[in-house]
């Protein structure tokens, strides 16, 4: 058991001065509940389980939606990399509160943006596919609920090597891109 005086002087050290004092003192720290190095290490772990998934290969990193109106499309976007030895299919996607989902390329008709279903896309191995604005996306057909900016979603990436499951943050209605884009995930 660790006397008082001891905890009492351990709370006025800072976690730089417990840390150089060697695994001893970070032991008992750890044990009195003030080890802000390894409280930080999970916030990391969990922003970085919300915004990458891995299945065979495959990694997706930071899928991310606009807020919708209940009985909207909404489009996902998702940046896909295939660190496998071997081309991996993507086929699209499922997701509960959507009439149907589907992979989905843009193109331009008559000066107006327009969205078609896409069977399959192949991503080669070692690459990287992005699904952004005006350029792929899964289409959410008809939503059953509104998706809200802040919340975030669970939905499903479907792959010729298995079912891989996401979570998508929604973000403001105009957003062009994710709000947390520009930052490296290992």
């Amino acid at each position: 058991m660790i006397k008082p005086i001891i905890l009492a002087m351990l709370f006025a050290l800072s976690t730089p001065v417990l840390l150089a004092a060697g695994p001893a003192m970070k032991a008992v720290a750890q044990e009195a509940g003030h080890d802000h190095a390894h409280e930080e290490h999970h916030h990391e772990e969990d922003a970085h389980a919300e915004h990458v998934s891995e299945l065979n290969g495959m990694r997706s990193v930071h899928a991310w939606t606009r807020a919708s109106h209940k009985g909207d499309d909404a489009l996902v976007f998702v940046s896909l990399e295939n660190e496998s030895n071997k081309t991996i299919l993507f086929r699209g996607g499922e997701f509960d509160h959507a009439k149907s989902v589907e992979l989905v390329g843009f193109t331009m008709q008559d000066g107006k943006d327009l969205y078609v279903p896409i069977a399959q896309m192949p991503i080669e191995a070692g690459q990287t596919m992005v699904l952004a604005p005006k350029s792929l996306a899964l289409r959410l057909n008809r939503i059953d609920e509104g998706l809200h900016e802040g919340e975030m979603v669970e939905m499903h990436l479907l792959f010729d090597v298995g079912e891989m499951h996401v979570s998508v943050n929604v973000e403001a209605e105009n957003a062009m891109h994710h709000s947390h884009a520009g930052h490296i995930h290992k």
